[in-house]
């Protein structure tokens, strides 16, 4: 009977005989050129430590080889606890013992044994891709019989160094094509996401434009480049995940292009709501205006939840990842784009109001104030001419413009009331065309509904105040516009001038009719916007919004609800309401008798704050105003009669004033004695008292401290004001945590802080420069600070001059050095 050969066990890994899974050459390959060459491209890394427990060469016993003798449980005494983070790049296993009083174990190593315990081991893997390696150890361990082997042989242990010299030779170059396979992979990702963002900002464009073909055009070929990227990404995701794991310095590229690719995809089916949104509203052309941006605002309510996911995308995008030649554009889109995701949710929220607003829940009426802000009033400009609207289920069903403007409800005013002071300077009784005396828009809304409603002893559901320029904005949209009674083209350069001429000089004037232009044309202007093109609904809603926030358009509604959309968005025209501790800036200029001089004027502001040792705060502000018109210029070339009125915060004490000019005392006239004085007027406008150097008024308004007083300009002249005055309030110390910013990131827990902050609003219809300083004592510095065109200094910060078309908020933060 022949012999039978002894059964071998075949390797796990390789299914080769002769050696187990412990021991095989391929594992321990993988293992060595892993680890060797993600250390070979790593800058300013140590190298790679090897090591190798080989009894024969050990002098002393390594404090990693356990003694596995059965009357001592190590195996059960040990765990796997996670990396330690904020060390460094590199990331390892820790092996505690439970019990620290190891007899093995010196007892500075307890804490964290961070050495390898196998021959070679590979630490800088991730634990995620380490974790198979760890496999649990038997809950028993028996005795091994000793097995007898040869010992190896001189030219094989001259085998083993040989490889492993080959293998620290050849690592590096197979490590180098692997990186550059990476970096040529991911350079791709990223230049088909980048260009995928550029068509998509085009698309956007386009949409904005209402080009339906140009926006399909560009969303496709972005959705090309962000599916070439996607299939780049799961050609190479092992690579990537590889990489990931592997390269801890690729990981934040690899995230990024990740990201990139799912933003783009967002933006593109956000821009797909909204092409879809437009080319319904086209493609129903039996639709009201109302009815089309309705459609609009439905589709952009679904595709900002998309934007709002693709910025939070895009913000953990790293754009230095990205291609030289694309990171500025990246970036611009990204701010762009922030910017936009907020104008998208003003749209939705208008597109909602404006069902309320327009008659979607029965006929609603308005008054339409028409504002020329070429003769300046607190509210935009003088009240020349109005409108009676009616509005129901989205359709304008009357509009009734007076031909003799304002003035057609002198003789209609059933009640003498005594003006404001200054106003009598050119009237001595209170009537419509002045009832925007307030700054403050819904206190001057309610005024004009009062006077209205004692001249025609009727009610109208709220105000909505138009200044001129709004017009030519308006052209600019729908085009020009033909008055062929006049042979007039208005176009969006020459509207205001031109209908300002025909109603100064034209001959309806004689006819007590000077108005006549804005009656006659005003219906084709309805037209023109209930006809409006379908790709000029969106154009007109986005106009809408800006005319809202720069406050060319202001609106008051009796319905609380609408009214509250108003104050919500900044779009009431309200006076702001301000913390104790704000500092606030309202510059108001009343063109009274002045003409249509405010046309020429060139004003700005300067303002500074000065914070004193005691951290009391002094401000100054001073207003220069230089009149450009010819002396005997038509319309321009008047006196320039300003009354002037500077808000700030409640209980600010006058310090001083100076350079103003006053009208000759003869010309104000005198109130008839029947006249009554106005009680909303006395509740709304305080008088506190009368600077006896200066001659400014002193009153409190809306919660706000007011300085009044005059500066009367010749053409070509150039005044300047200037108001000194003491905050009711010191700087403050900056909390941990205000308006939701944690200070403890920038200050430490000992700093003595001071923080500031100003409230600057415009005035509507009024294009001033501003600019401001804020200065703190020596010892002071800035340690943080957030708003627009700002600059910091050594003891503060400075705004640099600009034109403030919209209300604004300055932050300061400051410490003290120790």
């Amino acid at each position: 009977m022949p012999k039978r050969r002894p059964q071998l066990r075949a390797c796990s890994v390789c299914q080769k005989t002769g050696h187990n899974k412990s021991r095989c050459p391929e594992l321990l390959k993988s293992k060595i050129i892993d680890s060797f060459a993600f250390d070979q491209y790593q800058t300013n890394k140590p190298p790679v430590k090897f090591f190798i427990h080989d009894e024969k060469r050990i002098t002393s016993r390594s404090p990693h080889l356990l003694d596995l003798k059965p009357k001592h449980d190590h195996w059960n005494k040990m765990e796997t606890s996670a990396p330690e983070k904020n060390e460094n790049d590199l990331f390892y296993f820790h092996h505690e013992i439970k019990n620290r009083k190891s007899e093995h174990a010196p007892v500075q190593q307890q804490k964290n044994i961070s050495e390898p315990r196998a021959v070679v081991f590979a630490p800088l893997l991730k634990p995620a891709a380490t974790k198979n390696l760890f496999r649990q150890a038997p809950r028993k361990i028996k005795p091994i019989k000793p097995v007898s082997r040869r010992q190896p042989t001189v030219w094989r242990q001259f085998a083993f160094r040989a490889a492993l010299v080959c293998l620290c030779v050849a690592a590096p170059f197979k490590a180098y094509g692997y990186y550059s396979q990476l970096k040529i992979a991911t350079g791709s990702i990223a230049a088909n996401s980048t260009e995928g963002f550029m068509a998509l900002q085009e698309s956007t464009a386009a949409i904005m434009q209402a080009d339906l073909d140009g926006a399909q055009k560009s969303t496709l070929g972005a959705l090309d480049k962000f599916n070439i990227a996607v299939r780049t990404m799961n050609e190479n995701a092992r690579w990537l995940q590889k990489a990931a794991s592997v390269i801890p310095v690729l990981s934040n590229e690899v995230q990024s292009r990740q990201k990139l690719i799912t933003a783009g995809q967002k933006i593109a089916l956000g821009n797909a709501f909204l092409i879809k949104g437009v080319n319904e509203s086209q493609n129903n052309e039996t639709e009201a205006l109302t009815d089309r941006i309705k459609t609009i605002a439905d589709h952009l309510e679904a595709a900002v939840p998309n934007y709002q996911a693709a910025l939070d995308d895009l913000s953990a995008v790293d754009a230095d990842v990205l291609p030289l030649e694309y990171q500025a554009p990246f970036n611009d889109f990204r701010l762009l784009f922030t910017a936009a995701l907020n104008d998208f949710r003003d749209l939705t929220v208008l597109g909602q109001t404006v069902q309320e607003i327009f008659g979607g829940q029965g006929l609603r009426r308005y008054l339409i104030v028409f504002q020329n802000p070429h003769e300046m009033r607190p509210t935009g400009g003088f009240i020349g001419s109005f409108a009676l609207l009616d509005v129901k289920d989205g359709k304008i069903v009357n509009l009734e413009i007076p031909a003799g403007g304002s003035y057609d409800l002198q003789g209609q005013l059933d009640t003498y009331l005594e003006p404001p002071t200054p106003l009598l300077l050119s009237n001595k009784r209170w009537e419509f065309q002045d009832a925007n005396w307030f700054p403050d828009f819904p206190a001057s809304a309610e005024k004009i509904l009062w006077f209205y409603r004692h001249s025609r002893d009727m009610t109208a559901d709220g105000v909505i105040a138009v200044n001129a320029t709004m017009l030519e904005k308006l052209l600019a949209v729908v085009g020009p516009i033909e008055d062929e009674k006049r042979q007039l083209t208005l176009t969006s350069d020459n509207a205001v001038t031109t209908i300002q001429k025909v109603v100064e000089e034209g001959p309806e004037k004689a006819d007590n009719k000077p108005k006549q232009i804005i009656a006659d044309l005003a219906p084709r202007f309805v037209s023109l916007l209930s006809n409006a093109k379908p790709e000029q609904a969106l154009p007109l809603l986005v106009g809408l919004s800006d005319a809202l926030k720069q406050k060319e358009i202001q609106a008051y509604f009796t319905d609380e609800s609408s009214e509250e959309t108003m104050r919500s968005f900044g779009w009431s025209g309200q006076i702001a309401p301000t913390k104790p501790d704000q500092d606030y800036l309202l510059v108001v200029n009343t063109n009274i008798q002045g003409q249509k001089t405010d046309a020429k004027i060139k004003q700005s502001v300067s303002h500074q704050a000065v914070v004193q040792a005691d951290g009391s705060i002094i401000d100054t502000v001073v207003i220069t105003r230089q009149h450009e018109g010819a002396p005997g210029e038509k319309f321009y070339g008047q006196d320039n009669f300003d009354y002037i009125r500077l808000y700030v915060p409640l209980n600010s004490e006058l310090v001083s004033a100076g350079g103003f000019v006053w009208p000759d005392e003869r010309k104000f006239r005198a109130p008839d004695p029947w006249a009554a004085k106005d009680k909303f007027l006395t509740q709304t406008e305080k008088e506190i008292s009368i600077d006896a150097n200066s001659g400014t008024r002193v009153t409190e308004e809306f919660g706000k401290t007011a300085f009044g007083n005059w500066l009367i300009l010749r053409p070509g002249e150039t005044g300047q004001v200037q108001f000194t005055y003491r905050l009711p309030f010191k700087a403050a110390e900056a909390k941990a945590n205000v308006a939701g910013f944690d200070f403890k990131k920038i200050i430490g827990e000992n700093d003595q802080t001071s923080r500031y902050q100003l409230v600057v609003q415009r005035q509507s219809g009024q294009n001033s420069d501003f600019e401001s300083q804020i200065i703190y004592p020596a010892g002071w510095h800035p340690a943080w600070s957030e708003g627009d065109n700002v600059s910091l200094a050594l003891n503060g910060m400075s705004l640099s001059s600009a034109s403030l078309v919209e209300d604004g908020v300055w932050s300061l933060l400051m410490k003290k050095e120790n």
